[in-house]
């Protein structure tokens, strides 16, 4: 069995035979959540299954006219990612079964965080390094646009 361990929970993703409590997406429906093809081979544990059921029936924090943006677990490829708001800022953690890269980033990015936000990730110090499947994007207050100065 791996674990992947974040904050607020364990993520569990077991290997061997089917057992009570265990969900597969493959057989079991999808509850309301999308199930990537990774994901659809494995055999989850039930708790975590709740956890994104109740996170794709929640309301939208937000939306624009790209779409509707919750809070919560959700997948994306052979990721686990994470929506929170702190402090009315947004974060978003990416827990992969592989390295996090660039286009995972911004595809993480556009589609869990409206797109009005300036999103930042920030890479922590040698010591605190976590490892390169483990990535989180931050909101920072502001934008990148230029103020348009009244000439008169």
């Amino acid at each position: 069995m791996k674990k992947k361990e974040n904050q607020e929970s364990a993520i569990e993703v077991n290997e061997a035979p089917v057992k009570k409590g265990v969900f597969e997406a493959r057989k079991d429906g999808n509850r309301g959540v999308q199930f990537p093809d990774y994901w659809k081979k494995k055999k989850l544990n039930s708790k975590f299954v709740a956890a994104l059921e109740e996170s794709a029936k929640s309301e939208p924090v937000m939306k624009d006219r790209h779409g509707e943006y919750r809070v919560g677990t959700f997948l994306h490829g052979c990721a686990v990612v994470i929506v929170a708001v702190t402090d009315d800022l947004w974060s978003v953690e990416i827990h992969s079964e592989h390295p996090v890269g660039l286009p995972m980033l911004q595809d993480v990015r556009y589609k869990f965080a409206p797109d009005a936000f300036l999103m930042a990730y920030l890479l922590p110090s040698k010591k605190q390094l976590t490892g390169s499947n483990m990535a989180v994007i931050y909101q920072i207050p502001g934008s990148l646009k230029e103020k348009k100065e009244n000439t008169k």
